[in-house]
């Protein structure tokens, strides 16, 4: 009999020992599939607070191209009495902000990534219109021409990044439906840049000063390229919107399930 109630008793410990090792394994289970929930939560959320951050960066910065070809409008002699300084130091501060916040976006989507060879694409962009930046703040009269043409030949490279923008997308975004549209808009970009080198270095006469008819190519072919990031950013946030929502929806559905709780539909 004692034997018996011995035999018993290791089986019911050995049950409650297995009851709670698979208890626990549940405990830790959940724990992990609601720390993953949360990481790819916040992961979303930060992504959304930095594209909100560079769609206002893109923004200003598409103004400031508006202001600055207003501005133009005036004769070069106006310009360089009234206000050279502050024209040309917002021409390269905007030039070197959008190329640093492109990059960031692309290498953030994971559209460009550290060890692709587009990375160089970005350096060069980056590393461009921060050496004309920093020329032109070193003696404006004296760099302004070596700063010019650094940011102008930099120029056609920023034009051609946004091709990554339309065909390094998912075949079905927005972007990708109007590839061909939207292309031929870049290429016609790309022309006026490429022609704006020839005006600024006078090799295309014109019957007013080179660097201002270049002027209006330039803040033109910028503000297009402001459309596309922002339109791109745009998208994007729409789909961190969508994350967002999926991981809450995948929380809840997981917090009824455990609560033995059915939503009819």
């Amino acid at each position: 009999m004692s034997q018996n109630l011995d035999q018993t008793n290791a089986q019911i410990s050995q049950e409650e020992t297995v009851e709670k090792q698979n208890s626990k394994y549940c405990t830790l289970n959940l724990q992990n599939q609601n720390l993953l929930y949360n990481h790819i939560y916040n992961e979303h959320k930060f992504k959304k607070f930095i594209f909100a951050f560079f769609v206002l960066v893109i923004v200003i910065n598409f103004f400031c191209n508006l202001s600055l070809l207003i501005a133009n409008f005036q004769t070069q002699q106006v310009i360089e009495e009234y206000y050279y300084l502050p024209f040309h130091q917002l021409d390269f501060w905007g030039a070197f902000l959008f190329a640093l916040s492109e990059g960031c976006v692309l290498i953030l989507t994971g559209i460009v990534t550290l060890d692709s060879y587009k990375i160089y694409l970005i350096i060069i962009n980056i590393g461009g219109t921060l050496i004309a930046l920093i020329l032109f703040l070193f003696n404006p009269e004296f760099f302004e021409p070596a700063s010019h043409w650094i940011e102008y030949s930099v120029q056609l490279l920023l034009t051609l990044t946004d091709f990554l923008f339309i065909f390094q997308q998912d075949k079905t975004s927005l972007m990708y439906k109007y590839r061909y549209c939207e292309s031929f808009i870049i290429i016609v970009t790309f022309i006026m840049a490429f022609i704006k080198l020839f005006i600024y270095g006078n090799i295309i006469p014109t019957n007013d000063d080179g660097e201002r008819q270049a002027h209006y190519l330039e803040y033109s072919g910028e503000m297009i390229n402001d459309c596309f990031v922002i339109f791109f950013i745009v998208l994007q946030l729409n789909q961190e919107n969508t994350n967002i929502l999926e991981t809450m929806q995948m929380q809840l559905d997981k917090l009824l399930e455990l609560n033995g709780i059915t939503i009819r539909q």
